[in-house]
């Protein structure tokens, strides 16, 4: 087995192990680096130079990189933060680093299968969770009323809204009658584990713009049939089921905002309160370095200096991926980032066939749409999915999923 087919290797079972597991996704991550270093010992930036000219994203991507080099220079942050923000932007540049091995369709085509393959086997052990039938050997988190298995709730069902999707795409694209029953029934299931079984609220509002965008792209009557029909049988479902996970998140996040009064310091166990404190003053720490910001990984010093004496509650990121971008390296640094996803957006529109389109473009929503309300990034399960799909669904080369 030469070099590059343990890389592609690699990346194939790293797939698997993001929803499974951050320790083996470490391990994989560890293998994948090693063997890429001997891959491209004799000229390492020969390849990674090649892709990052040819492709937009890898380039976008490893922009984003070098803000973070750039703000190791003025930022004030203890060295475990400084480590971890390099960490998280590395992320970017691993991009352009995964793209090498995913130049044939072949691998691309095994990357998402063996997600889909990971997030089957979540799928069942959560349904098993909710009918307390799960083997004593299987280490699994959530509760019959909670069902997460691996990772917590909000991972879970952010995994899992894309997986809905995913399947959606490849029901509709399947040639066989079989192929389509089976990625309809798989893609129904996902739905049902993302909106009745997880209290992930993430999950829930992707789920739902990603829902929107498919039935839409469809540009024809039977998409809005479809939609209508599947709107009346979650209408069902909620009428049927009314204490369901999605009414009752959905309650409370609505009883946190108007409980929630700017200037006074949030209950510690409101989710919502809590976000809208984060987001408040985050945005003075952005105005009072406006255009670079105060450096990498200097969020959690800046914060803490802010509300020194004051009672807000504490944190290390403001559960947003903008604002920490704004923290951190200004005006620029969201300007860039919000450009990456940009970059993703239009570049989707050269990979020609439709279905690939949908993949790619559903994916950057995903992101989005967490980013908004989480700090997917700066988590290494996420944030390695994130990056990994990135290479997938935008690499180099044409490819075909069915």
């Amino acid at each position: 087995m030469t070099l590059s087919k343990i890389c592609s290797s690699t990346l194939i079972l790293l797939a698997f192990t993001i929803p499974v597991s951050t320790a083996m996704t470490y391990i994989v991550l560890g293998i994948f680096l090693l063997f890429w270093i001997l891959d491209n010992f004799k000229n390492p930036l020969k390849e990674l130079t090649v892709i990052i000219k040819s492709n937009p994203v890898a380039m976008a991507g490893c922009t984003f990189f070098l803000i973070h080099l750039a703000g190791l220079i003025y930022t004030h942050a203890d060295q475990e933060k400084i480590l971890e923000s390099t960490q998280n932007g590395g992320k970017f540049l691993f991009i352009a680093m995964a793209m090498i091995y995913l130049k044939e369709e072949k691998n691309v085509r095994a990357v998402l299968i063996s997600f889909i393959s990971a997030m089957g086997l979540v799928l069942i052990l959560s349904y098993l969770i909710r009918m307390s039938m799960v083997p004593g050997f299987i280490p699994v988190k959530g509760t019959p009323l909670n069902c997460y298995v691996f990772h917590d709730h909000i991972k879970h069902n952010t995994f899992m809204a894309f997986t809905v999707f995913v399947t959606a795409v490849l029901a509709g694209s399947s040639k066989t009658l079989k192929a389509q029953v089976l990625w309809t029934g798989v893609s129904f299931l996902s739905l049902i584990n993302v909106l009745f079984m997880v209290n992930g609220r993430t999950g829930h509002l992707i789920v739902l713009i990603l829902l929107v965008y498919y039935f839409f792209s469809w540009s024809s009557r039977k998409s809005i049939v479809v939609l209508s029909i599947i709107c009346i049988c979650m209408g069902l479902l909620l009428w049927i089921y009314p204490s369901n996970s999605l009414l009752t998140r959905a309650r409370i996040a609505v009883n946190e905002i108007k409980a929630w009064k700017y200037g006074e310091p949030a209950s510690n166990i409101s989710s919502s309160g809590l976000r809208l404190e984060f987001y408040t003053n985050s945005l003075k720490l952005i105005k009072k370095s406006p255009f670079i910001g105060t450096g990498t990984g200097s969020f959690k010093s800046s914060y803490s200096e802010l509300i020194k004496d004051t009672g807000f509650n504490r944190s290390d990121n403001p559960h947003n991926e903008f604002l920490m971008a704004g923290v951190q390296f200004g005006l620029v640094g969201i300007l860039v980032l919000l450009s990456f996803f940009i970059t993703q957006w239009w570049y989707a529109a050269s990979l020609q066939k439709n279905k690939k389109i949908l993949l790619a473009r559903g994916f950057t929503l995903t992101i989005m749409a967490a980013c908004m309300v989480a700090s997917p990034l700066q988590d290494s399960a996420e944030g390695w999915f994130f990056a990994l799909m990135s290479a997938t669904l935008f690499a180099p080369q044409g490819y075909t999923l069915t």
